[in-house]
């Protein structure tokens, strides 16, 4: 981003003097731009892609660096941070989690720089997060917030790859049948881990479509711009698993059509990482949710989707950090069949109506974006 500073300069001027410029919009890591914006005169707001939870939690930060000396991890109590379900230490964003590192330290100082913006523009809606986003309107030097989601991918825009298999299997399902379980576009799991999920998602009997990617035992993240094949997956599933759980069963290397599944009416319910653009996913789809959270902000996540607005279930990790065959199975199963699993469909339902509201022509996200175009209507430069 710094290295990218004076080209920005200079692309600014050179637009600004052949067109009407009222903002620059720059990512929640883009702070350093602020300063380029300020010196054309013009305003700067951010945008904020994650829950306004984490928002709520980089406003917060600051003074709780200052409060505190242990590592946050450390600490004996949940975090309680303003607007939000309490989060235990261990479970805050990954680049908090070792307060001596130049990480950490970074990432300080980009929630200091982020009072400095004109707005803050947030992708989640008051229906969804109203303590967090009450609390971001009420805290003292915060600019005024726009939630204005959902924002999320359609089913016709998912265009990476050709998914129609995925559909066309999921098309002689039964409605709701079917668990999809996905870590995203980069998340994987350990290849002892990944034969746990396989044993766990057979022993279920429960119907899935699995998008696998290989193992690594190292990071959970090392595999984000990789790319498997079936036959090398077969190298890590337990043998023998695509033959039991065929026809039951769909196994697809690397990447699936994931909008276009979450609306599928077969889609019974979706194991994730609870990155944020799954989980607005599975909240226009009404899909419930298991939360199996990897990295960056998707412990805050996946705290918020199961003890806050209670529609996730969340496995248990054993002594050697493995959600084991027996757990998997089990929540499962609770999910598609249990009494459990039918109350948080019903939740995750009411989200959904309360999605659909948020963006008609009345609603909280739509009134929120003409209010922010209707300022940047009225900036002169």
């Amino acid at each position: 981003m710094i290295y990218s500073l004076s080209s920005l300069r200079d692309l600014l001027k050179s637009m600004i003097a052949s067109t009407r410029l009222v903002a620059l919009v720059v990512d929640f890591f883009g702070t350093d731009a602020f300063d380029v914006a300020n010196g054309v005169n013009l305003p700067s707001y951010l945008f904020f892609p994650s829950p306004a939870m984490i928002l709520s939690f980089c406003f917060y930060l600051p003074k709780l660096d200052e409060m505190v000396s242990c590592q946050y991890r450390d600490l004996r109590e949940p975090i309680q941070i303003p607007g939000c379900v309490a989060i235990p230490g261990k479970d805050l964003v990954e680049a908090v989690e070792d307060r001596k590192s130049d990480t950490y330290k970074w990432f300080l100082q980009i929630c200091k720089m982020y009072s400095l913006a004109k707005g803050i523009v947030v992708n989640s809606f008051m229906d969804l997060e109203p303590g967090a986003i009450k609390a971001l309107q009420e805290e003292p030097g915060c600019p005024p917030i726009y939630p204005v989601g959902p924002f999320v991918r359609t089913g016709s825009s998912d265009t990476v790859g050709d998914g129609s298999h995925c559909i066309i299997w999921l098309d002689d399902q039964l409605r709701g049948s079917v668990l999809f379980v996905s870590f995203g576009s980069g998340g994987t799991v350990s290849r002892y881990q990944l034969i746990e999920l396989a044993l766990g998602l057979e022993k279920s009997g429960q119907r899935f479509l699995w998008v696998v990617k290989s193992p690594d035992d190292e990071s959970a993240k090392a595999v984000f711009f990789g790319v498997s094949s079936l036959n090398d997956l077969l190298n890590y599933l337990p043998d023998g698993f695509l033959e039991r759980t065929k026809g039951r069963g769909l196994v697809v290397p690397s990447w699936a059509p994931q909008a276009q599944i979450l609306s599928h009416d077969s889609t019974g319910g979706f194991l994730t990482h609870c990155g944020w653009n799954s989980t607005l996913e599975s909240i226009v789809n009404g899909v419930p949710l298991i939360a199996w959270p990897l990295f960056a902000e998707q412990k805050m996540n996946a705290v918020m989707l199961t003890e806050d607005i209670k529609v996730a279930l969340s496995p248990k990790f054993d002594e050697n950090g493995l959600v084991v065959r027996e757990e998997i199975a089990k929540v499962v199963n609770i999910l598609m069949e249990g009494e459990e699993g039918k109350q948080i469909g019903i939740r995750m339902q009411h989200l959904k109506e309360a999605a659909v509201k948020a963006l008609k022509q009345e609603g909280s996200s739509a009134k929120a974006l003409s209010e922010l175009a209707l300022n940047w209507k009225n900036v002169t430069v």
